[in-house]
């Protein structure tokens, strides 16, 4: 009995008890802990579906970015297109000014050599009236020998008065007419410098509303590059917000998961406190029961031996409760050590998903640098054209000049030439009235030797000599003042081929406008050919970025099948509770295409197809 005391005193009936409530507790334990396991993996799977679909969204993103700069740079090819023609039109426009300028200075030369041959014209007509001359005072010498008689002589001189007043009359007709026309041709000067007064006048203020259009014109291009400035600033930071707003909604996700990690622990916490609630009671009940069976010990010795057999039978249970137990507690080591190994993967998925993230808004950089190199280009096209408008205008001024100048060419010839013939005219009248005083002088030297008794009449005839001498230095002196005419009109022939000689300067100056033009089109094709070696640049780059995104979606199909099969795994070991599992298999052709096959567990498939949205 004494031997039985210490066992009866070691296993009670209230640690039996104790021992039944605490085997009840782990199964209510290992019950909660699956269906948290069951809800982890269920909020994984959702997580995973929602990153994925992110993960695709943002790759269409993407997409979109790559067939925009296509068409951007589909966009250049035209203005490079229109830029190409343009230049083919200034090329036009200088080949027509090349040839504008080479018959400019095929009329000149014309007019030049018109001048030399009236120059060699004249002289010949002067040979001419000179042989004239000879002949005339032969066929006088003549017509004196055979006017031997009186009477000859009286009609002879009669004709010649006759005709001395039809020559002072008609003297005084082209004197009169010399006038009439002088006094013309200085109102016409009086009306061609008001003219051209009026003409510098509208020039002057042509050029003045020109340089207000080209300052107007100046200030509109600034405005519009400010206003792309602005455009592009615009741009950016509404790309900003956009990122900060993905930020806030990634850093809300993680609260939520927070809140809802917060929320599981206080639930477990109560089921935990109510748990140790029931247990004091339970504890207090035994006591109790400890209590009134103290008091029945004496009742029960009688049934120890029987107890102690169940206790035998009891450890035995115990025992094999606690190797159980141990198996268990090893299983949830193991499924927590896996839960750890897939937040760990979690973790960096999401740590790639960030990077993906980093390297998509350097490629937004990138593509806002491309579009304000874009805009520089446009701006600089844009100063090209109005640059070339500026060319157009300033080269039909200078065919507006150039046709001021033939009119004045053409006025100054034609006044030039009716000189030239009023000159003519009084030369030749000049010449006959000096040969008809020579031939009468002769006449009245030989009637004074052959005819001496004549005397009186010679007399008579020295008198009218000596009048037709005053006549003949009134003609002299008209002839003097022919001179000068001449002389003056000499002067404003010089005084044109000066004109002509400035012309021609301005011909050389307008060699140099032309060269310069050249210039400017071998720097127009110097841009061209960088904004070309831009392009392809642009290009390379593009092409980079587009192998970049193929590995990096071939990297989203490893994670995704790597994902797979973790998650086919880890839903296998757990024995397949999901009633229905998801996989996707994401395939990336070349070219870009993608294509996402969704496979259920209830026999559908769902296959999504784009294509080839890189080139548009």
């Amino acid at each position: 009995m004494t031997d039985m005391f210490p066992v009866e005193n070691d296993m009670t009936p209230e640690k039996l008890t104790v021992m039944k409530l605490k085997a009840s507790g782990l199964g209510r334990d290992i019950i909660s802990s699956r269906r948290t396991s069951s809800f982890l993996q269920s909020h994984r799977s959702k997580m995973s579906s929602e990153l994925t679909t992110q993960a695709d969204g943002k790759v269409f993103a993407l997409m979109d970015l790559i067939s925009n700069a296509s068409r951007e740079a589909a966009s250049l090819k035209e203005s490079w297109a229109r830029i190409l023609s343009e230049r083919d039109t200034l090329l036009r426009e200088r080949d027509e000014l090349m040839v504008t300028v080479e018959e400019v200075t095929e009329e000149i030369q014309r007019k030049e050599a018109e001048h030399s041959q009236h120059g060699h014209e004249h002289g010949e007509r002067k040979r001419q009236v000179e042989k004239l001359v000879l002949e005339l005072t032969a066929v006088v010498a003549q017509v004196s020998e055979h006017k031997k008689k009186l009477a000859d002589r009286d009609r002879a001189l009669e004709l010649t008065r006759h005709e001395l007043h039809e020559l002072q009359a008609s003297v005084a007709l082209t004197l009169g007419e010399h006038e009439r026309t002088r006094s013309e041709l200085e109102a016409t000067y009086a009306r061609l410098k008001v003219c051209e007064s009026e003409r510098d006048v509208a020039r002057h203020d042509s050029e003045k509303h020109h340089n207000e259009i080209r300052a107007l014109v100046r200030e509109h291009t600034e405005l519009k590059s400010k206003h792309s400035e602005t455009i592009s600033k615009f741009d950016l930071t509404r790309k900003e917000l956009i990122t900060i707003n993905e930020r806030i909604k990634l850093f809300e996700l993680e609260r939520d998961e927070h809140l809802h990690d917060k929320d599981r622990l206080n639930e477990e916490l109560k089921r935990a406190k109510f748990r140790i609630e029931e247990a004091t009671r339970e504890f207090t009940e035994l006591t109790e029961n400890h209590d009134r069976v103290q008091r029945e010990l004496h009742k029960l010795k009688e049934a120890l031996r029987s107890v102690e057999a169940e206790r035998d039978d009891f450890s035995f249970t115990i025992e094999n409760l606690r190797r159980d137990v141990k198996v268990k507690v090893a299983g949830w080591e193991e499924a927590d050590a896996r839960a750890n190994e897939y937040l760990l993967k979690h973790e960096h998925v999401k740590r790639e998903v960030v990077s993906v993230k980093e390297k998509l808004r350097e490629i937004e950089l990138e593509r806002t640098e491309l579009s304000s190199v874009i805009d520089r280009s446009r701006e600089e096209h844009r100063l090209i054209v109005i640059e070339r408008e500026q060319l157009k205008q300033d080269v039909h001024d200078e065919h507006r000049k150039v046709e001021d100048g033939r009119r004045r060419i053409n006025l100054l010839e034609e006044s030039l030439r009716r000189s030239e013939l009023a000159t003519a005219e009084i030369k030749s009248e000049i010449l006959t009235l000096t040969e008809r005083n020579r031939v009468l002088y002769r006449e009245g030297e030989d009637s004074r030797i052959k005819q001496g008794h004549l005397t009186t009449e010679i007399a008579s005839l020295q008198e009218q000599l000596a009048l037709f001498q005053t006549e003949i230095t009134n003609l002299k002196y008209d002839r003097d003042r022919a001179h000068s005419d001449l002389n003056a009109w000499k002067h404003k022939y010089e005084e044109i081929t000066e004109t002509v000689t400035s012309y021609e300067d301005s011909s050389a100056e307008f060699e140099f406008e032309i060269t310069s033009l050249r210039t400017l089109l071998s720097e127009a094709r110097e841009q061209k050919e960088r904004a070309i070696q831009a392009r392809h640049a642009a290009d390379r780059e593009r092409d980079e970025y587009i192998a970049k995104y193929e590995e990096k979606c071939r990297e989203m199909e490893r994670f995704e099948e790597n994902a797979s099969s973790m998650y086919h795994a880890h839903s296998n070991a757990n024995g397949g509770r999901m009633g229905k599992t998801t996989t996707t298999h994401t395939r990336v052709l070349s070219g870009g295409t993608t294509i996402h096959n969704h496979d259920a567990s209830t026999g559908h498939a769902h296959e999504h197809g784009e294509g080839n949205s890189l080139f548009g």
